[in-house]
């Protein structure tokens, strides 16, 4: 994996690299076109204009007959499945191979839901990534599904998550880009998980911000959710516990921690800031990290930048607009968390 900050030491080569890259399918962290462009607040005209023309008003109006053509494919799949998965299950069930029956009708069960979600799933994507493309591209981003090492995500990670690996990551959904002044900011969606023993949990299933910082700052602050009884670990043995005094609703649901105490301070005087991780903590786990030049903020939350399941019609403009206004919250949450970290 990329080592996030270090990519913009050799901004000269940003057009070669982002272009090496992209052909490698791993975007990394940051890297973008030269002379990046501000993020731009969407409107309802965007919305418009975005549905109007273009691949978004072809992919809007081939939408349906493909999800019909997909929903007959899947109820064709999971009749055929079902059946094939019964007759085998009875056929070795009869043969006196009890386990090697339940073995077999489990894996071809769960073979026949793959397959049957297969058309539902392309149906979707086939309008999912023409949108989202051109929305980032109207924000002044860009757009990329699957397949780039995520920004920051490696310098924050142990102090936010744990020094333990995952057993499985995910990634997906990034919408990278830089100001004027060649500083990247992205959003995209993690889920993590951890195995304890023969059981699997998640550990982090949300959205991440991530941005690069102006120069001027030292030290590393980690801010994670209060852990009860717990609370007595450390992120990293150079950091130091920070009490945010007079305000007990912080204190009961984070812990701050700090190789800079003042900094952590400075940081933290704004209670409107500290307001909004709290309201951000009411859906879920809400973690963020600051170092010298990034920062990163992870808040828990539902899968965003859908359209909405494939298996009931809805009018294609709706789905649009689902996956519209779940960007613009986002980038709406990205514009505070610069303002106060950039």
């Amino acid at each position: 994996m990329a080592r996030p900050g270090l990519l913009p030491a050799y901004a000269a080569a940003r057009p070669m690299v982002f272009q090496l890259l992209r052909r490698a399918g791993r975007l990394g962290s940051f890297v973008h076109v030269q002379g990046g462009s501000t993020m731009i607040q969407l409107t309802d005209s965007d919305f418009r204009t975005m549905c109007a023309a273009g691949t978004v008003r072809e992919r809007i109006g081939a939408l349906e007959g493909e999800r019909k053509a997909a929903v007959g494919k899947f109820w064709l799949r999971v009749i055929v499945g079902l059946a094939v998965s019964v007759a085998a299950l009875a056929a070795l069930w009869s043969a006196g191979w009890h386990g090697a029956a339940i073995v077999v009708f489990v894996i071809l069960l769960f073979g026949t839901f793959i397959a049957a979600a297969a058309p539902l799933m392309a149906a979707k994507e086939g309008l999912k990534l023409p949108v989202l493309e051109e929305v980032a591209r109207k924000a002044g981003m860009e757009y990329f599904a699957s397949d780039f090492v995520p920004p920051v995500f490696g310098s924050a990670r142990a102090l936010l998550f744990g020094g333990d690996g995952f057993s499985s990551e995910t990634y997906s959904d990034l919408f990278n880009g830089a100001d004027e002044e060649g500083r990247g900011f992205a959003i995209y969606e993690a889920s993590l998980q951890r195995r304890a023993g023969k059981n699997t949990y998640s550990v982090f299933c949300g959205q991440i911000y991530a941005i690069q910082r102006r120069p001027g700052h030292q030290g590393r602050i980690a801010i994670v959710p209060d852990r009860k009884l717990f609370n007595f670990w450390k992120p990293a043995s150079d950091m130091e516990r920070v009490r945010i005094e007079g305000d007990e609703a912080f204190e009961k649901a984070f812990e701050v921690y700090s190789t800079r105490p003042m900094e952590a301070r400075e940081l933290l005087f704004d209670s409107a800031f500290r307001a909004l991780l709290l309201e951000l903590r009411k859906n879920g786990r809400v973690c963020l990290y600051a170092g010298p030049e990034e920062a990163l903020l992870a808040v828990n939350g539902k899968d965003r930048f859908e359209p909405g399941s494939m298996l009931r019609s809805r009018p294609g403009e709706e789905r649009v607009r689902l996956m519209f206004d779940d960007v613009c919250a986002s980038l709406g949450l990205l514009r505070e968390f610069r303002a106060k970290l950039g």
